[in-house]
C-alpha cells in the first residue's frame, strides 16, 4: 500500500473502528497533520496494531485433552 490514508480509511484499517473514536484517540495513534488534515502511514498503522496485539501460543489440542481427561480418570477409585 502506498501513499497515506484518510481519518474514514484509517478507521477502517483499524477493524472498522469509529472516526469518533479515532479522533478521541489519536494521543495513542501515529499520525500527521497537514493543515486541517489527519494523515495516517499505513505502515505506521501496522506497527501499532502489532504492539497491541496479544500474542498466544499455539494449543495443542491433542495434549490439552489428554491432560484433562487423564486428570479426570486419577481422581476415580477402580472397578
Amino acid at each position: 500500500m502506498t501513499g497515506y490514508l484518510n481519518i474514514r480509511q484509517a478507521a477502517t484499517f483499524l477493524g472498522g473502528r469509529s472516526v469518533s473514536w479515532l479522533r478521541s484517540h489519536l494521543h495513542e495513534i501515529p499520525h500527521r497533520k497537514l493543515y486541517d488534515r489527519l494523515l495516517f502511514d499505513p505502515a505506521e498503522l501496522r506497527a501499532f496494531v502489532e504492539a497491541r496485539s496479544v500474542r498466544r501460543d499455539p494449543v495443542d489440542l491433542a495434549d490439552l485433552v489428554s491432560a484433562v481427561v487423564g486428570a479426570g480418570r486419577k481422581g476415580r477409585t477402580g472397578k
